[in-house]
């Protein structure tokens, strides 16, 4: 099993480290192609660049402080508040596109019009999104007049608790608090963390829910918490993935750890995975059945009046790199939503596009695809919360080339850290995140593509850097850091 567990870490790190490679390239390029367009620095531009510059020394100033580590923490945290905060006040963002139809379905909800939830609706389609018109129709029940600021305010709150729970999962994984505090500092000016908190998208809800439930994983498999800690990771997941239904990677990744990293028998395996796959599936099971047994659903909320396949179908298009198409889009209204004929005509499709082109083509297709997916610094946050706003509503609109420049240097820790990984076996628990990594990469590169997707793994990005913080620390030692 040793073997094994040592041939598997190699052979995703080894690919992990030449897929960051291409990031790290395609992240440069689209700096470089932005940064041109700048034919002179604008306060817009200086303003920014001023923030991250005070924000990044100050952190610095405050890790180094001879202060309480409790301290440290909430000083962090306050600098993450405050930077999430000037920019829900640069951007007054609104509902748009899907959020937008989610808050439309809420309100139409509250007024006992379920028609959303049945037939060829848009939620029935995609019943995912259930929860989240829940939430929302609640929002603007209580606050009728300002529900918006009051989602965003929750928004920024589960952003804060967000940079938290990285700095205590970073804490754990690398028996650090000062890692730790790194990782703290690193999430509390992360684009994506930063520009999706006035987006009303499900993934500000539901990253914490994941954090925590990995957090409680790990320790676990440290043996610093019983293992009947693994329900309460399976309930937090669950709930996490009631808001963002993709949590499927993180169960089988948690089993995969569980199965190769761990050293207990395999009955003592299987008990672990029970713990946290048993809750998971019931809350999943109930909340979907009790929502199509009180009549506000037709269908269950993993499987809608249009089936999966249709992701898969829009995901091998080569034409738009995989992204959402008119083209595949129309299957639907083309088969009049029936959903076997859709099915059936849906893998046709699939099979003719990745064997009648060229082999090299499809290759080339999906290693760009890969690139575009993970390469946008900031996750599509910045397009988003800007979308339908007036250019005079945008008090300073963010810089591309800059959001690129922070996340290429993030990217770069992750592949020193992977470099660093293949001569180090300690804080094994890493490996974890390695494996859900994969685990989306993979996922991504076979649905629809759309940058925001990879939003829900964001986190991991900052705590794979520390591993890259960690190898100049040995490399440089303390002055590094």
């Amino acid at each position: 099993m040793d073997k094994f567990r040592i041939g598997f870490t190699k052979f995703y790190t080894n690919i992990l480290t030449v897929l960051m490679g291409i990031v790290i390239f395609s992240c440069g390029v689209i700096a470089i192609g932005s940064l041109i367009t700048y034919d002179k620095f604008t306060i817009e531009v200086i303003i920014p660049i001023l923030i991250l510059t005070i924000t990044v020394a100050l952190e610095l100033f405050i890790i180094k402080k001879k202060i309480s580590t409790k301290w440290k923490v909430l000083l962090i945290l306050a600098i993450g508040f405050i930077l999430r905060g000037l920019w829900l006040l640069n951007i007054n963002t609104v509902p748009t596109s899907d959020f937008k139809v989610i808050y439309e379905c809420a309100q139409n909800l509250l007024t006992g019009d379920t028609g959303a939830f049945w037939g060829t609706g848009y939620i029935a389609r995609f019943p995912h999104l259930t929860i989240m018109v829940l939430y929302m129709a609640f929002m603007i029940k209580i606050f009728p007049a300002s529900n918006l600021i009051v989602m965003k305010g929750f928004n920024l709150f589960f952003g804060v608790l967000t940079i938290y729970f990285i700095y205590i999962l970073a804490k754990e994984i690398f028996n650090s608090k000062k890692l730790g505090l790194y990782a703290a500092g690193l999430a509390s000016f992360f684009p994506p963390l930063v520009t999706y908190v006035g987006v009303f998208c499900t993934e500000n809800i539901a990253i914490p829910f994941y954090l925590i439930s990995t957090y409680l994983f790990i320790l676990v498999v440290k043996n610093k918490k019983s293992k009947y800690y693994l329900i309460l990771s399976g309930v937090t997941l669950a709930i996490g993935n009631l808001f963002r239904m993709v949590a499927t990677i993180m169960v089988i990744a948690f089993a995969m750890y569980l199965i190769i990293y761990t050293k207990d028998k395999l009955f003592e395996k299987a008990k672990r995975i029970g713990f946290y796959l048993i809750p998971y599936l019931l809350i999943l099971f109930t909340v979907s059945g009790t929502l199509q047994g009180i009549g506000i659903t037709e269908y269950p909320l993993w499987k809608g009046s249009e089936p999966k396949i249709t992701s898969i179908l829009k995901g091998t298009n080569m034409d738009n790199f995989g992204r959402w198409n008119e083209e595949d889009a129309a299957i639907v209204d083309k088969y009049n939503y029936d959903y076997d004929k859709i099915n059936e005509a849906s893998k046709e499709i699939i099979i003719e596009r990745l064997t009648t082109n060229n082999p090299l083509k499809v290759v080339g297709f999906y290693l760009l695809k890969f690139a575009v997916q993970w390469s946008i610094g900031d996750f599509g946050g910045i397009s988003w919360s800007e979308l339908d706003i007036a250019e005079d509503n945008i008090k300073i609109e963010l810089s591309i080339w800059l959001v690129q420049i922070i996340y290429a240097f993030i990217m770069i820790l992750v592949f020193l850290g992977l470099i660093n990984r293949k001569k180090n076996n300690k804080d094994s628990e890493i490996n974890l995140l390695y494996i859900i990594l994969c685990g989306y990469g993979v996922m991504y590169l076979v649905t629809e593509s759309q940058v925001r997707y990879s939003l829900i793994i964001a986190w991991a990005f900052i705590i794979m850097a520390i591993e890259g913080i960690k190898f100049l620390y040995n490399k440089y030692g303390e002055s590094v850091l």
